[in-house]
């Protein structure tokens, strides 16, 4: 499965590269709660139906953005994943990271469908949805 493959798949399906609409179109509820610091976001399940949990604090922040295409990731390629995920450290790293790319291919084409354009540079995504340096690979 390539990942930039099931984003194109599901922004094509909602006409929308946004994780919070894409969401509502999925009937995923979000709440936003008061955690510590972190996390930032978190999906539980209720039954088999997903719950994205997001930190209040970054409510109306540029990195809000982020998040939640992160947590929309975990639903949408990890589906059927939560006993595993939680049970094996080493698969933690490697679905936290298919999370990370999830999200970035989304925000990139958020990018396009908010501005009309390509971002010009990495940093154009990160100022504008929040994108964490340290997920750069090269």
């Amino acid at each position: 499965m390539k990942i930039s493959n099931v984003v194109k798949t599901v922004t094509n399906r909602y006409h929308t590269a946004n994780p919070f609409i894409i969401a509502e179109k999925l009937n995923i509820q979000v709440e936003w709660c008061y955690f510590d610091e972190l996390p930032l976001g978190k999906t539980i399940y209720f039954g088999k139906r997903p719950i994205i949990m997001l930190n209040e604090d970054i409510k109306h922040r540029p990195y809000q953005y982020f998040v939640m295409g992160h947590e929309l990731g975990h639903v949408i390629l990890q589906e059927g994943l939560v006993g595993y995920y939680t049970s094996s450290t080493r698969a933690h790293g490697q679905l936290e990271t298919e999370a990370d790319e999830f999200s970035a291919a989304l925000m990139g084409l958020l990018y396009i469908e908010d501005n009309d354009c390509l971002p010009s540079s990495y940093e154009d995504l990160a100022r504008q949805y929040g994108l964490p340096y340290d997920i750069i690979k090269y």
